[in-house]
């Protein structure tokens, strides 16, 4: 995939964006379920949540810009101020949570740990539709 643009909190890093899925979730509220009389479905709709997974190669980061953006990614903060494309020309923003992170110790050399895909998922923190 071509070099991606994304933002967390107003700051973009140098680099390559492997691939990003987009997607939603249509949440219904506690009084979602069956009626007795009948079993028709009763939906309680809160609203649509727009998630996002992504892969980064950070090769191009500094050890110190890798680091600071891994604590910037697993702290422990209600959401972040998150963009991401959107559409087919559009960007969304919108305040997300890091729910998971991982990556993979690549090599050590001189001392230096070198880590490879980085993958992290958002969960929306609002619905972006609501009926």
């Amino acid at each position: 995939m071509a070099q991606q643009v994304f933002t967390i909190d107003g700051h973009a890093y140098n680099v390559r964006v492997m691939s990003l899925t987009r997607s939603f979730e249509v949440l219904d509220g506690e009084n979602t379920g069956r009626t007795i009389a009948d079993g028709a479905m009763f939906r309680d709709i809160i609203g649509t949540y727009y998630n996002y997974e992504m892969e980064i190669d950070c090769s191009k980061l500094s050890p110190g810009d890798y680091d600071e953006l891994w604590e910037i990614l697993s702290a422990p903060v209600d959401s972040h101020a998150v963009s991401f494309p959107y559409g087919r020309a559009g960007v969304l923003t919108q305040q997300m949570y890091v729910s998971s992170g991982s990556d993979q110790l690549q090599r050590v050399e001189d001392g230096k740990n070198f880590w490879a895909g980085l993958k992290i998922k958002y969960i929306a923190m609002r619905a972006k539709r609501v009926p």
